[in-house]
């Protein structure tokens, strides 16, 4: 312990006294995959981003930093943030529905890590069978610090799901690309990735900062495919990324987080009714837009509430089901093992495997919060909020 202490005082900048209480109150948090150990930072502490990790496989004498992910700016008015942000050209490329991912080579080893900073195995399985021989070749020409980062999109996710036709099931999208901890231009980026066998997520098209007409038509146009949104980027990062989602993305979130109001839905509902408002403000605002909006929004809110509560009251649970695929059990059993250190209770109701050796498994997670807030209402007919 006493090393680890160490090595974390001397990599984070700050006295031993305080990584000690860190990691009691577990804002640091020490974990373990097969024979690695990592700690990682879960919130932001003053330079240092949530997701932020150290992590070791000789002992804690020696170690590798992996940033955290930076946060992007979300914008709400297009025509003000874009035009005031940029320096000149913009490339505008998808912002896909999945799960973020690192991906690093360590000990001549792929590892996925979360935007929390943890590692996935999952996430980590699945890149090394479908990936595993582009990714090691890339990331050994970006060596030293070489960092991929990524969208996991697809239905067979145990974070976000969402139907793509180009990566129905599962599939890995690049956004950016690391060595030497600095971050490629867009264009060699794309370039590399493409190189190596590997995708990028789609590019939408460059424009002056003050087309600002060409942007909105995007969006419309993603928004009618049912995409999530778009990232604005300066083609040589001089200046931070920002992003901006569809009016689809913002009522259907919103939609599946009332499906268990008391876990997701609160923190579902005002940012996106946030974004909606301005998105219809900033397009002209007109009455027959807002009522439109205002359907949409409503029902979006209150069908799967409602819905929500005459399932739990037919079957007294409220559950999420997925899909998941494995390649050995082992992968298996060290995603339950990493899912139970996390708190989310996750249960396997079926476990098949094929004739061509994948491990097939539908999983429930347990909806706690809002099956136990549901229960007390019925109980009391109280309200649990103010």
């Amino acid at each position: 312990m006493d090393n680890l202490v160490r090595s974390v005082s001397n990599a984070l900048g700050i006295k031993p006294e305080r990584v000690t209480r860190l990691l009691k109150t577990r804002t640091l948090r020490l974990m373990k995959y097969r024979g690695f150990q990592y700690v990682v930072i879960r919130r932001d502490m003053g330079d240092l981003y949530e997701g932020t990790l150290l992590i070791t496989k000789d002992g804690w004498q020696s170690y590798r930093f992996i940033p955290g992910y930076p946060h992007i700016k979300r914008v709400l008015l297009l025509r003000k943030a874009v035009t005031t942000h940029f320096i000149d050209r913009v490339i505008v490329e998808e912002k896909m529905d999945g799960h973020n991912v690192r991906v690093v080579k360590e000990n001549n080893e792929i590892l996925a890590i979360t935007r929390g900073g943890y590692i996935c195995p999952y996430t980590t399985a699945r890149l090394r069978k479908l990936y595993g021989n582009d990714i090691v070749n890339m990331l050994e020409t970006l060596e030293p610090q070489g960092m991929l980062a990524g969208e996991v999109v697809g239905l067979e996710n145990p974070y976000t799901k969402h139907y793509y036709p180009e990566a129905p099931d599962w599939g890995f999208f690049i956004f950016d690309v690391w060595t030497n901890g600095q971050l490629l231009p867009i264009a060699e980026r794309r370039r590399i990735v493409e190189e190596y066998g590997l995708q990028n997520v789609p590019q939408l098209g460059e424009i002056e900062k003050n087309d600002v007409e060409t942007l909105y038509d995007i969006i419309d146009k993603l928004s009618e495919r049912k995409r999530e949104g778009l990232v604005l980027k300066d083609p040589y990062n001089r200046v931070d990324p920002l992003k901006y989602t569809t009016a689809y993305i913002n009522v259907n979130d919103i939609r599946i987080g009332m499906e268990a109001p008391f876990d997701e839905g609160r923190h579902f509902l005002f940012p996106r009714i946030l974004r909606e408002a301005f998105r219809v403000l900033e397009r002209g605002g007109g009455e027959e837009e807002i009522g439109e909006t205002a359907k949409r929004l409503g029902l979006a809110i209150l069908e799967p509430f409602i819905n929500s509560i005459m399932n739990y009251l037919e079957h007294e649970k409220i559950i999420e089901t997925f899909r998941l695929v494995f390649y050995e059990h082992e992968d298996l059993e060290e995603f339950m093992k990493y899912y139970l250190g996390l708190g989310v209770d996750v249960v396997p109701v079926s476990i098949e495997r094929t004739s061509d050796g994948r491990i097939i498994v539908e999983a429930v997670k347990y909806k706690r919060d809002t099956m136990r807030e549901y229960k007390r209402i019925f109980r009391t007919g109280l309200s649990p909020l103010d």
